[in-house]
C-alpha cells in the first residue's frame, strides 16, 4: 500500500548559483503529488499532479503571472493603525506581483513547517507571515497578518482522485485588520492550459454554487480535472470563474471581514479534488460535502 511522504526537492546547481525560492514535494509512494513552493511573493502549491501523474495547474501564466497554481491571496488587506489620536488605515496588496491600484505588493512567507503522517493521509502545517513592502517606519515591511495553514492530503482509490483540504486561520498580531471588500480574495486555482474552456476543456458548476470543476485534456488522450469547494468561514461565498482557466472562491466580495487584534483567528476552509477522467455532478456533490 502506498503512503504519503514529504521530501525536499534537491536540485544541484553550479557553484555560486542559488535559488530564489524553495520547494518541498508531497509523494504518494514514488509519485509526486504536489509541491509546497515559496515564491517571491506567495507560498503556494505547485506543481500539482493527478493520480495518473498528469500536471493539472499553471504557474505564472503569461496573461496573469501572479496566478500561482493553487494559492491563497487577497489584494485589499487593511491595517487599522492608531496615529495622532485617530485611526489610519493602511491598505496592502497580497495578490498581484506589481503595484496594483496604488498598492505595492506584499509577501506571504513561510516561517515554519511541520507535518504528520496519519497512515494513508498526510497533514502539513505551515506558519506564514503576511508582510507589506518596505516603507517609512517599517524597513522590514509591516507584519500585517499571521496565518496558520493546514493542508491535508488523502487518496480516494474508488474515484482515482487526490483530496486536498486546506484550512487557513488568519490572525492580526499588531493592529486590527480587515480583508476586502474585493473580488480578488482567498482560495484560487489556475488550471493547466489544455483544461481551460477556451482550449478544449469544460467547466461544471454545482446548481447551488457549492463547487466548481474544470476538466480537460492533459496530454496523450487523457482527461483530468480540479474541483474547488469552499466549506466554511462565511455564510456566503462568491465565485469568479473564467473560460481561460481560473477559479476563485471569495468570502469578502461585497463586505469586509474584520480580523481583531489578538482575537481568535478567522478560519476559512476549502477542499480541492484533483482527479483523472470526468467526474459527474452526483459524485462531486458527495465527495465535496463528505467529512
Amino acid at each position: 500500500m502506498s503512503l504519503f511522504t514529504l521530501g525536499e526537492e534537491d536540485i544541484a546547481l553550479q557553484q555560486g548559483a542559488w535559488a530564489a525560492g524553495k520547494r518541498k514535494i508531497v509523494y504518494w509512494g514514488a509519485q509526486a503529488v504536489a509541491g509546497f513552493t515559496q515564491g517571491a511573493f506567495r507560498n503556494y502549491l505547485y506543481p500539482v499532479f493527478s493520480p495518473k501523474g498528469f500536471a493539472v495547474t499553471s504557474e505564472s501564466p503569461a496573461d496573469h503571472p501572479h496566478h500561482h497554481s493553487l494559492w491563497i491571496g487577497a489584494d485589499h488587506v487593511n491595517l487599522h493603525v492608531p496615529a495622532a489620536g485617530a485611526v489610519e488605515t493602511y491598505i496592502y496588496n497580497f495578490y498581484v506581483n506589481d503595484v496594483f491600484q496604488g498598492r505595492a505588493p506584499g509577501v506571504i512567507a513561510e516561517v515554519g513547517m511541520h507535518h504528520a503522517g496519519l497512515g494513508d493521509t498526510l497533514a502539513v502545517y505551515q506558519d506564514l507571515e503576511w508582510r507589506g513592502p518596505r516603507e517609512w517606519a517599517a524597513p522590514q515591511g509591516r507584519l500585517v497578518l499571521r496565518e496558520q495553514r493546514a493542508t491535508l492530503f488523502r487518496f480516494l482509490p474508488d474515484f482515482q482522485a487526490f483530496q486536498i483540504d486546506v484550512e487557513s486561520a488568519i490572525s492580526a498580531p499588531t493592529h486590527d485588520a480587515s480583508i476586502g471588500p474585493t473580488r480578488h480574495s482567498w482560495f484560487n486555482a489556475r488550471v493547466g492550459p489544455g483544461m481551460s474552456k477556451i482550449h478544449g476543456g469544460d467547466c461544471l458548476a454545482d446548481s447551488q454554487a457549492r463547487w466548481q470543476d474544470c476538466t480537460g485534456p492533459v496530454g496523450g488522450g487523457h482527461l483530468a480535472g480540479i474541483t474547488l469547494a469552499p466549506r466554511s468561514g462565511v455564510s456566503t461565498w462568491s465565485w469568479y470563474v473564467t473560460p481561460w482557466g481560473v477559479m476563485t472562491a471569495n468570502p469578502c466580495k461585497d463586505d469586509a471581514i474584520p480580523v481583531a487584534k489578538d482575537a481568535e483567528p478567522v478560519k476559512f476552509l476549502a477542499r480541492y479534488l484533483v482527479h483523472d477522467g470526468v467526474m459527474g455532478p452526483e459524485t462531486l456533490n458527495r465527495l465535496m460535502a463528505a467529512d
